[in-house]
């Protein structure tokens, strides 16, 4: 047996969990420990989410009474450049109309799409260890 002038080596294994949740609520272990903490927090995280999604209802509901009073004016807009003779110049109006709330309505739900997709396939990140080398 060869003689190792009385060294040891000591092997230590460092293992790093990361868990992650999507969305306004925590999972009910996280919940629970808010609770723990501070008691109260749950309630309050709770009502955080319901004003936050009564604010989205609202904001879509906004957005929605203002683009129906904008199709209102264009056909307002078309009526009168047609009382005025210009029917084929009414006809531009309406499809530009058609044109760009069509656009915008494409556009909004090709980027939620593409924002929902990459969250779906993006890896979950990992953590780094306090020697600077990344978790496996």
């Amino acid at each position: 047996m060869p003689d190792d002038g009385g060294r040891r080596e000591t092997l230590t294994r460092v293992e790093a969990r990361f868990e992650r949740y999507s969305g306004p609520i925590p999972p009910p272990k996280e919940m629970r420990g808010h609770e723990d903490v501070l008691p109260g927090s749950a309630d309050r995280i709770l009502s955080m989410a319901e004003r936050e999604q009564k604010f989205q209802i609202a904001y879509a509901m906004c957005g929605l009474f203002f683009g129906f009073i904008a199709a209102l004016l264009l056909i307002a807009l078309s009526a009168y450049v047609v009382s005025l003779g210009f029917a084929w110049q009414s006809v531009g109006v309406v499809i530009g109309s058609i044109a760009g709330t069509a656009g915008t309505f494409i556009y909004s739900n090709r980027t939620r799409r593409q924002e929902l997709t990459a969250r779906r396939q993006a890896p979950p990140a990992r953590p780094e260890l306090p020697d600077g080398s990344e978790s496996s």
